[in-house]
């Protein structure tokens, strides 16, 4: 298990759903999670996360039976990324966006769409609504972490992703006892879901689709 908790069901669904294959990036992979379930699909995954320490974790968590088509590299993702244009088929991000401005999250869209392959797809969760508590009750508020609610963050990703076709999932998320390390015992909110394929043409605009599913 994750520090950060258990592999959320939607996200799990959302993996199987999409058709992830080829080349896949896992962008801030932090300690692994989600990382075996998207070696299952791929040829190839390279692993990124500004934390060597979390990499090591997650290359130890790596299956044997996958670990000749794992690779792992230290990437700060608000810089360009040091990829090629169109080299992935599939890129995953999950648990970190929500962490930043809308103008360092806009940068990393750019640089998602310049290496993403034109037909490529993607799966990226955004955190919204959160609330973390310490082992005493009280609240954590990350510095200069940007906070958004459901309604605003779906129109933000609209605009920004409209050369993708996009389905967005609006799930619920609730996590306890959680690792020290983590920088808080609890934390809980809501999550978008954002899976996308990347237009094969330019200049055609499609509304996206948007379904709210809640934790039965």
């Amino acid at each position: 298990m994750s520090k950060w908790g258990i592999e959320e069901k939607e996200t799990l669904r959302a993996i199987k759903k999409i058709g992830f294959h080829g080349n896949l990036l896992n962008m801030a992979a932090g300690d692994g999670r989600f990382n075996n379930t998207l070696l299952q699909f791929a040829d190839k995954v390279i692993a990124i996360d500004f934390s060597e320490e979390e990499l090591e974790i997650l290359k130890r968590n790596c299956p044997n039976n996958f670990s000749n088509k794992l690779y792992t590299k230290k990437v700060d993702i608000t810089k360009r990324l040091p990829f090629q244009e169109e080299e992935f088929d599939g890129i995953f991000c999950t648990g970190t966006l929500h962490l930043f401005d809308r103008k360092t999250i806009k940068k990393i869209l750019m640089e998602i769409k310049r290496i993403l392959k034109r037909d490529g797809k993607i799966i990226l969760d955004f955190a919204t609504d959160i609330e973390r508590l310490d082992q005493y009750g009280k609240k954590v508020i990350f510095a200069k972490e940007g906070s958004y609610q459901k309604e605003d963050a779906i129109l933000f990703f609209q605009k920004e992703l409209n050369d993708f076709i996009l389905d967005i999932e609006v799930a619920s998320f609730c996590e306890e006892c959680l690792e020290s390390s983590a920088g808080y015992q609890s934390i809980k909110g809501n999550f978008l879901i954002i899976k996308g394929s990347k237009k094969q043409e330019d200049g055609c605009f499609l509304i996206s689709i948007i379904k709210e599913r809640f934790d039965d």
